[in-house]
Formats: C-alpha cells, structure tokens, sequence
C-alpha cells in the first residue's frame, strides 16, 4: 500500500471493529454469564477500558518508532534474530486464533445449515475464501472492512429492534450482586472477546492523518464495548440470566426466536447465517492478511502471496485437530487466552520500555 491508499480515519475506525467484533457475539453471553449473571454488561465495560489501554501502548510503541511495521520494530529493539523469534511468535497467535475461529465457524455451518458436508471440506473452502480476498492487498483489505462494517451493523441494529417486544428487562436484575472474585475470574474471557485490535499494528503506519489516532481507536473501542453490552443486555431481557449460562449459542437462539405476525420472513436461520458469516469472516480476514505481512517481513519475501501459501497449510492442521466442540473450547481455555495477552499486551509493553531505556542509555532505537 503506497500513500496512494492511505488508510483514513473512517478506514481505521470500521477496520478495528470488525476484525474485534466476530463469532464471538454469538456465545460470549453464556460465558459471561455462567460467572457473573446479570453483571455481564459492567464487565463488558471494565473489559472496554483494559482494552482501551493495551491500544495506547501500542500506539505509544508506534508513535516511539516512527510509525515502522510490527516485524521491523521487533526487529530493530531485540536483534534480527530475536525480534524475528518474536515475530514469528506473534504469527502463530495469529494463526492458532484463525483455526480456533475456522473450526468454530465450520462446527455451526454445520449444525444449523450443512448437516452432512464434511468439516474438511467447509474448512478448505474457507481458506480459499480467504485467500481469494486478500490477495489484493492491504487496500482491499481496508475497502472490505469499511463496506463490511455497515452490512454487519445496520442488520444487527434492526434485529434488536424487532426484539423489543419479546424482551423483559425486568431480568437484568439484580444488578452488582456478585463477590468481586467473580469478576476478576470472568475477565480473561471478557477481554478475550475484545481481541482483535491489535489489527491497528498493520494498518496505523499507513494512516492518513496520525494526528486522528487516538480519537479513531476510542470511537472504536467505544462503539465495540456499546455493541457487546446491548447484545448482553438484549440476551437477558428475552431470556434469563439462568438460560444464558446454558444455551451455548444465545445470540443466535434468540434472533432465530423473532417471531412477526405476518411477517415475510417465515424462518430467521437465513437471516442468522448470513450474519454469522458476515461477523466470522471479518475477523478472518484481517488476521490472516496480518501474519501473512508477518511472515512475509521475517522472512524477507517479496510478495505477501508467498507467505499465506506457507501459512494455509497449518491453519488447516490446526483447526483439524479439536476432536469435537468440546475439545475445541478446551482449546481455546485458559492457556489460549494467557498466550493472548502475552501476544498483544505483554510483547508491546516489554518492548516499549525497553526502547525508552535504550533511549535513556544513549542506545536510541533504530529504523533501518
């Protein structure tokens, strides 16, 4: 991407939201709820905050090394060899996020519209997908993110909507009830949801107008913690706080329980599967584009075509392995979730501070 396409302020804002908003809408309401009932929303937000945080660290990062890409920070404040170990690291984060979500995505595919299509079959289709779209660069990549923000969204806003009738928000109560144990225990798996953003990693450098940063990736992660609490706070209001924690999918059984006199829409499983593709291959895209740039940087390919090929052939190995979807959220439990934060928050605040000491000894940091 040349100056040409330089990312604007909209770009970055819609390119941050959908590749954080994702299948995770769907069952991040049990979750929730299985820890702290009715108080989900206040975790939602505390969540939004934490978030917000690690999203200045990582502007802080850029912003310290004159707006360079990932690889070449890493590259520049550990050594060649060291910073590449670390990219590399962060690219199979990357890679191990896609094939939890590829399986994820398949397993419902599955479930509610293609009983008896093989999972291999579905998970290489999707690759291809993917490959398809990101073949034509980071612009593509923006311009799809920007369309795709509003054929997600808007639906969404009708669908809640249609659901005011059928809601009872007399279920949010009690509000604060839980130990504060409870909520520390439930903020892996809150913030965990709000990964996603370490998108701005790829396409900050190629932003616009910087002096916008700060106020594009607040709107965002504004708009992302709104989204996720009335999502939240709409599952309980037609269900329970008791139905949430069991029903795995709660987002989806309760579009599909829409029900309109009359209406010509006889049948929502349509309306919820185009939505679940929608969220599933926002997330998707964006994240394979990214440890494709990774692997393309470590490696000093010439072409980002190169390194996708490399990558697709463990994305498939790895979504294969889960047995089940119970193994699959065994998967994706707590060691997952730790190697997260170590990915997006831990790596970019160890490497801020080492450059500010670098700095301080006389060291300085370098871009070449």
């Amino acid at each position: 991407m040349n100056n040409k396409y330089a990312v604007s302020t909209f770009g970055v804002f819609a390119s941050i939201i959908v590749a954080t908003v994702g299948i995770g809408t769907f069952s991040y309401p049990n979750e929730l709820s299985q820890f702290v009932g009715t108080d989900g929303w206040f975790v939602i937000i505390i969540g939004g905050a934490v978030s917000y945080g690690i999203i200045l660290i990582l502007i802080k990062l850029l912003q310290k090394n004159n707006w360079s890409n990932f690889t070449l920070i890493l590259k520049n404040n550990y050594g060649n060899f060291v910073g590449s170990i670390f990219a590399l690291s962060f690219a199979i984060y990357c890679i191990f996020s896609m094939a939890i979500g590829i399986r994820t995505f398949v397993e419902v595919m599955r479930m509610y519209l293609l009983e008896k299509t093989p999972t291999e079959f579905l998970i290489v289709i999707t690759l291809l997908i993917g490959v398809y779209i990101i073949r034509g660069g980071l612009d593509t990549i923006i311009r799809f993110n920007e369309i795709a923000f509003w054929l997600m969204f808007i639906p969404i806003i009708v669908v809640l909507f249609l659901l005011l009738n059928n809601s009872d928000f007399t279920n949010l109560f009690p509000i604060m009830s839980n130990k504060p144990i409870e909520y520390i225990k439930s903020l892996p798996v809150n913030i965990y949801i709000f990964k996603g953003f370490e998108i701005l990693l790829l396409i900050l450098p190629f932003m616009k107008v910087k002096s916008r940063v700060k106020k594009a990736t607040f709107c965002s992660i504004t708009f992302i913690m709104v989204f996720y609490v009335l999502i939240f706070i709409f599952t309980l209001a037609v269900f329970t706080k008791y139905q949430n924690s069991v029903l795995l999918w709660p987002t989806i059984t309760m579009i599909k329980s829409i029900n309109i006199p009359g209406s010509f829409i006889e049948r929502w499983d349509g309306i919820v599967m185009t939505m679940w593709i929608l969220f599933y291959f926002t997330t998707f895209i964006n994240s394979f584009y990214f440890s494709s740039d990774i692997i393309k940087n470590v490696f000093n390919l010439k072409e980002t075509k190169l390194s996708y090929i490399v990558i697709l052939p463990f994305i498939y190995l790895a979504a294969l392995y889960p047995e089940n979807l119970l193994e699959l959220n065994d998967f994706r439990g707590v060691f997952f979730q730790s190697f997260t934060m170590i990915m997006i928050a831990l790596l970019p605040l160890i490497t801020l501070i080492k450059g500010f000491m670098s700095k301080a000894g006389g060291g300085g940091i370098s871009n070449n």
